[in-house]
């Protein structure tokens, strides 16, 4: 029987203090704490030239009888991997959120630096609690949200009351709300938070992170499980197929690795089906409209398909990413097609399950996002635009006046002849697909993807064959390689 976990959180600020009874391993807030360097080496330096599983396409260096590990690794099925990082800490900090318990426990980090903490774990005082609809608590997120009663699809009865009995194969998401708005994001009007990129969006929530509760310490390459799971998967680093990637040469003007690995740094706590998910996350995570996140998702996809030191940390991030996504579809969460809110959730898991090798992740059904639902073949096999919905406004002349005043601006044509009205064909989604596509055809997942109309569509797109279409939204890095690489051969894979 699985041991049972009790644990009280302290959420605050660090810049305020929280009586964490002890030394915290992550004194910065950042995703840092344990060994920040054996978390690197778990799931490889970063480095394609230098990597231990660069020689191969998945795995470390191969061990049996008479060829042994280094120090610091063990052999496991034939292959060197890094030992598991753990300490006995009393509390852990992420991100200016802390959890305290009642003594030390064995506490490690994933790969992609969140916490994990073994039980039993029993705390009963709490520094700083949340408010009644602000700094909320939940346990294996779906559906609604319970963090800030100004975000979208808030539903208290769904926040964690402290302190919590959470059992092992459970993930507690803990948020820091904003204070007052601190940005403008038109007009000269206040009504926006900052980013941690110093962009202005409408999420109320600060930041977020996530504490893992497991019955036994993980391997040191773990990823973290999916936030919202109620029975996780533990997925390793080890397993990647790197052969998926086919290690182009960086082009000239390639962009800030660093940059777009802080947009991945913090999770993406990502589980509202609701257009309110514009103003329902945390800004100093992700971005939380569609476009952006599509944008950047874009960007990520794009540049691991090249050779650089960065590479393998970036595609470890959007592996991540993808198992979140996939557990917010298990858990029987997703996300439709609308305007331009849903971009960017399904290749995520498809990239993920393509370089884990598990194909059930790889094909995770063919409706979700806008990529899936905003995509079909018209009346004479073209590829169109357009959501499954009807609305005045495409037959008024894409106008609402007159007797049209409130039609949906994405739908498509009955007849199934030309593409939905431009409005966020242009501006929100189409350019926001052009590095998805590209990187599901370079790492032969298009099969896997399972909607080929999503494809067609985005060549047309970057044909000029679509009005006012072409390009990556302004994003020249995207667009010159899909100028370059989009007739090229996939890469070879692993076996």
């Amino acid at each position: 029987m699985q041991p049972l976990v009790r644990l009280a959180l302290c959420v605050s600020l660090l810049a305020l203090g929280c009586d964490d009874g002890g030394a915290s391993p992550d004194e910065d807030g950042g995703g840092g704490g344990l060994d920040a360097s054996a978390r690197a080496d778990a799931g490889g330096s970063g480095d394609a030239a230098t990597d231990a599983g660069a020689d191969d396409d998945a795995g470390g260096p191969e061990c049996d009888a008479t060829r042994t590990c280094e120090a610091g690794s063990v052999c496991e099925a034939g292959r060197c991997v890094p030992e598991a990082s753990v300490e006995l800490r009393d509390s852990v900090t992420q991100y200016g959120i802390t959890w305290t318990f009642d003594r030390a426990y064995p506490v490690g980090q994933f790969v992609t630096g969140d916490f994990w903490v073994v039980g039993p774990v029993q705390k009963h005082e709490v520094a700083t609690a949340p408010t009644g609809d602000r700094n909320g608590t939940m346990i294996d997120p779906v559906g609604a949200q319970a963090y800030d009663s100004r975000a979208g699809s808030y539903d208290a009865s769904k926040a964690v009351a402290l302190p919590v009995s959470v059992d092992p194969g459970h993930s507690v998401v803990s948020s820091i709300s904003h204070g007052e708005p601190n940005c403008e994001r038109g007009g000269g009007a206040v009504q926006g938070y900052l980013t941690y990129d110093g962009g202005c969006q409408r999420g109320p929530i600060e930041t977020q992170a996530i504490l893992t509760v497991l019955g036994d310490a993980p391997p040191a390459d773990a990823f973290r499980p999916a936030y919202s799971s109620h029975a996780p998967t533990l997925y390793r680093a080890a397993d990647l197929c790197w052969g998926r990637l086919p290690d182009l040469e960086a082009p000239e003007g390639a962009p800030d690795p660093d940059a777009l690995l802080r947009h991945l740094e913090r999770p993406w706590i990502d589980h509202l089906n609701s257009w309110t998910m514009q103003h329902g996350c945390a800004t100093m995570n992700m971005y939380c409209y569609g476009r952006e996140i599509g944008m950047i998702v874009s960007a990520v996809s794009a540049y691991v398909l090249l050779d650089t030191p960065a590479r393998d940390e970036l595609a470890r991030r959007l592996v991540q990413l993808g198992i979140d996504n996939h557990g917010v579809l298990r858990a029987g969460g997703g996300w439709g097609g609308d305007g331009g809110h849903f971009n960017a959730r399904k290749w995520p898991i498809v990239f993920a399950g393509g370089m884990l090798g598990d194909a059930d992740m790889a094909s995770p059904g063919t409706d979700i996002g806008n990529e899936d639902r905003m995509t079909y073949y018209g009346a004479d096999g073209t590829a169109l635009w357009g959501r499954a919905c009807t609305s005045c406004y495409l037959s008024n002349g894409c106008s609402n006046d007159g007797a049209c005043s409130s039609g949906a601006k994405d739908c498509r044509d009955p007849e199934g002849v030309v593409d939905g009205c431009a409005d966020y064909r242009n501006c929100c989604t189409s350019r926001t697909w052009v590095g998805q596509a590209l990187a599901a055809h370079l790492m032969g997942l298009r099969e896997a993807w399972g909607h080929d109309a999503f494809f067609d569509y985005v060549d047309r797109w970057m044909d000029g064959g679509v009005p006012g279409g072409g390009g990556a939204g302004g994003d020249a890095f995207v667009a010159g390689m899909w100028d370059r690489h989009r007739d090229s051969a996939p890469a070879s894979g692993c076996e």
